[in-house]
């Protein structure tokens, strides 16, 4: 059996996140009782050969200095057609794909 060290360094490998601790606070006591920090580190760039490649191009946002893409983190509003970016809070239309 793979030790835990092992476990957690496969599921970096996998999907490309790391957490400081494998489990959150449940209180803000636990919290403020914590020496190392809570946080996560995320590499948004992982190649996924495992997951299939979208069949249009990638939703960008409208603001001419930003032009971030539409992702997992984003607010979307599905009733208005609208999704906010989380870089500059412009707000755009959603694309016919969606």
């Amino acid at each position: 059996m793979a030790t835990y060290q092992e476990f957690i360094q496969q599921n970096e490998d996998r999907d490309g996140v790391r957490c400081s601790w494998n489990l959150w606070p449940s209180s803000r006591l636990e919290a403020t009782r914590l020496v190392v920090p809570v946080s996560c580190l995320f590499t948004p760039l992982k190649e996924r050969p495992d997951l299939p490649p979208v069949q249009y191009e990638p939703v960008l946002c409208s603001r001419a200095n930003c032009k971030a893409v539409l992702n997992p983190l984003c607010q979307v509003d599905f009733r208005a057609k609208i999704w906010a970016c989380n870089f500059c809070f412009q707000r755009n239309s959603v694309s016919i794909h969606y």
